[in-house]
């Protein structure tokens, strides 16, 4: 059994393409080694397939297939009724030095490392508490197919549609694609050889380059076997600044990693920021900018008629979604409790009149014209001539969003509030 005060190290493998995550985690079975998979194709029935293929350290292979039945079928479910208390399992288990786990592509890899660290879950023979108690994410593996990838993260299908899932999940693709790629320490792209042309291929590359500029990268064609050495090559290259299991938080710089500002094959990563609210109905109407010719948008914002609340937005494809994640430090009195990066953020740029409120948001485009995304948000905020009139009639300006918003939307009613103490994403279908 490891020893009580070190953790068991986990390496997450998730990707749209179910085939080529499995290569990526099999490469990496040796001895000590474990690779569980849970297969959600049928999680709507209440049934989820468990795999545990391992490597004891001696050398010998066992591989065991469960029926999981589940009260509830869903994905948050086998999470937490059996991922998760499994983990604390195998932390115990003498024979294992290392897990890997392979995501079926309708989970997303920073949702579960949140659960990792904050879900408290029932396992035999253990006291309740969360997997990170005994487990810890060493990295996260992202698998993608060259030629289908950009299309998926730019698109529309919702996960019901494209048959990923028999739930009715009204995830898109293209925020599963872009959240898998994002918290991403590495990335093995295959069938570089059938993308339609070597632009096409450097498009690709441009826009992960900027989603993901410190992931460790590969790239093969169908002619190269995908092997340990490739994979651990990858997971070795990857720079100081990539998650490792940390989930985002909303003040964390939004270029980290320092990705490339300039354009290459018609991408280019746009940074928008200003000192004054958006006015919330310009913006409302601004937003369809983000849904056409983008891969991403994501943000904080300050709303005129929420002048305490960090609006955060996050865009993937034709799918937006913005919610409430925090206070802004001006309307908070004890700052004791507050994480000295972002106490540092806020003193950097901290205003007499308005502390640290601002818009911050960074828009990786690569069909629409830059300069436009500029424009549109520039136009959305609130003028001079508006805040001159005062501070009550700012924070009266009528707005469509309440503390989660959906675009596109069908009125301009405000959903019920949310909470949400990480930016978690709930985009919708564009029609």
């Amino acid at each position: 059994m490891p020893n009580a005060t070190e953790h068991t190290p986990v390496t997450l493998v998730a990707g749209l393409n179910r085939t080529i995550n499995a290569r990526i985690a099999y490469t990496l079975l040796a001895p000590g080694t474990t690779v569980v998979s849970h297969d959600l194709r049928d999680v709507a029935t209440g049934r989820v397939t468990r795999v545990e293929h391992r490597m004891s350290r001696d050398g010998v292979d066992t591989l065991t297939i469960d029926d999981i039945e589940l009260e509830h079928g869903c994905v948050s479910c086998t999470l937490r009724l059996d991922l998760l208390p499994m983990l604390r399992v195998l932390h115990r288990d003498p024979e294992i030095r290392r897990i890997v786990v392979l995501l079926d592509p309708a989970v997303e890899p920073e949702q579960l490392a949140v659960e990792i660290q904050s879900t408290v879950v029932q396992a035999p023979h253990v006291d309740p508490g969360p997997a990170g108690l005994d487990v810890a994410v060493e990295a996260t593996l992202c698998g993608l197919d060259a030629r289908t990838w950009l299309a998926d993260a730019t698109g529309d299908l919702t996960l019901t549609e494209a048959e990923v899932t028999s739930l009715d999940d009204e995830r898109t693709l293209s925020q599963i694609a872009v959240s898998q790629a994002r918290f991403a320490d590495a990335i093995i792209i295959e069938g570089a050889d059938g993308v339609e042309s070597a632009y096409e291929l450097a498009r690709l590359h441009a826009v992960l380059l900027r989603l993901a500029p410190s992931a460790g990268m590969r790239t093969l064609n169908s002619q190269q076997a995908l092997t340990r050495e490739i994979v651990e090559g990858a997971i070795g290259s990857m720079a100081p600044g990539t998650p490792r299991g940390r989930p985002t938080q909303p003040f964390d710089p939004l270029l980290a990693g320092g990705p490339d500002l300039e354009e290459d094959c018609g991408v280019r990563l746009v940074s928008f920021e200003a000192d004054r609210p958006f006015h919330p109905e310009r913006l409302h109407d601004a937003l369809d900018v983000l849904l056409e010719g983008v891969v991403t948008a994501r943000g904080r914002m300050w709303l005129a008629s929420d002048p305490d609340d960090v609006m955060w937005l996050e865009s993937a494809g034709g799918g937006l979604s913005i919610l409430h994640v925090g206070t802004w430090l001006a309307c908070v009195d004890d700052h004791s409790s507050v994480d000295p990066d972002h106490l540092a953020l806020a003193a950097l740029r901290w205003d007499p009149d308005h502390g640290d409120r601002h818009n911050a948001l960074t828009v990786l485009c690569h069909r629409t014209d830059p300069d436009d995304v500029r424009r549109a948000l520039a136009d959305a905020l609130v003028t001079d001539d508006e805040l001159a009139r005062g501070r009550q009639y700012v924070t009266s300006l009528p707005s469509p969003f309440g503390h989660a918003h959906r675009d596109p939307c069908e009125d301009m009613e405000p959903p019920q509030p949310e909470p949400a103490q990480q930016a978690k994403r709930t985009e919708g279908k564009q029609e």
